[in-house]
This record gives structure tokens, C-alpha cells and sequence, in this order.
């Protein structure tokens, strides 16, 4: 129990660093930055510990943890009178599957120079394993944050009434 516990708490740390700095990037207003890292450490957390349990697959689990990262930052957002998708996005990109894109180009380009019909063939299995995954995890994000930004359009787009630009 502890393991898992530490193994979340390493990883909740790792997404909120990446989340600030993503956030940063973007140069939102400074009250955001914290919102976000903050967002992308329960969301990630929340993903490692769907993935762990096994129940989920990391597709599944990345919408609803992109899910969660939308009505959050909604929450968020509304608090601090910004647009969610300055609070959501950049806890949104340490999500983002970068290994398995990695995994599907190295496999495409062993493919090409396989000179065996076997290897080929393993090579175009793990391409495709990756490639989909790349896709599924991506459209997962992608379609997890923009259902919450549906649902609560009407308040979206009422939130940042009588803030004040600075």
C-alpha cells in the first residue's frame, strides 16, 4: 500500500511540473499557474491509478481523467474568472502520448529496414500497436475535456463576466 502510494505522490510531482512549465509556456495570468499543475497532478494521478487497477485501459482511463480535468478546471476557472481552456489545456499535455508516437515511428522505420518477412511482419504489428494507441489516447483527451466544455457552455461562457482585464 505504500509503494502505490509513493508511485502516485512521484507521479502526481512529475505532472504538476510538467503542467506548470506547459502552463507557463502559454503565459496565462499568474493566478493560473498553480490551478494547472495543481489539475494536471490529480488528473495524471487519477490515470495512474485507473491503469494500476486494471480495470481501465489507458484510453479509457485518459477520458476520464480528461473528463475530470474539464469539470475542474470549469470549477477553476469560474473561481478565478478565466476561461477554462487556460486552466485546462496545459494540465492536459503530460497526458499526452509521446512514447507510444515514439514507438509506432521507430517501428515503421524498422519495418522499412527489416530484410526478413517475419521481422517485417513484427515490426508492422508493433506500429500499428503503437500508431493506435497514439490515436485512441489523443482522440481520448481530446474528446474528455471538449464534453465537459459542452455541457457547460452556457457557464463558460458567463464566467469571465466582471472580471477585470489587468
Amino acid at each position: 500500500m505504500f509503494d502505490i502510494a509513493l508511485l502516485v505522490f512521484k507521479d502526481a510531482c512529475f505532472a504538476a511540473a510538467a503542467g506548470l512549465g506547459f502552463a507557463y509556456a502559454c503565459m496565462p495570468p499568474k493566478k493560473t499557474l498553480a490551478f494547472s499543475a495543481l489539475l494536471a497532478a490529480v488528473a495524471h494521478s487519477c490515470r495512474f491509478l485507473l491503469i494500476q487497477s486494471q480495470i481501465f485501459s489507458i484510453a479509457a482511463a485518459t477520458l476520464f481523467a480528461s473528463f475530470l480535468i474539464g469539470v475542474l478546471g470549469m470549477l477553476c476557472a469560474k473561481r478565478l474568472k478565466v476561461p477554462a481552456e487556460i486552466i485546462a489545456f496545459p494540465a492536459l499535455l503530460p497526458m499526452i502520448p509521446g512514447i507510444y508516437a515514439y514507438k509506432a515511428v521507430l517501428a515503421l522505420f524498422s519495418y522499412i529496414r527489416a530484410a526478413g518477412a517475419e521481422h517485417k511482419l513484427a515490426h508492422l504489428i508493433s506500429f500499428f500497436d503503437n500508431a493506435l494507441a497514439t490515436i485512441s489516447i489523443s482522440l481520448a483527451l481530446g474528446t474528455g475535456v471538449s464534453i465537459t466544455l459542452l455541457i457547460f457552455y452556457e457557464q463558460s461562457l458567463m464566467i469571465t463576466r466582471g472580471a477585470r482585464s489587468k
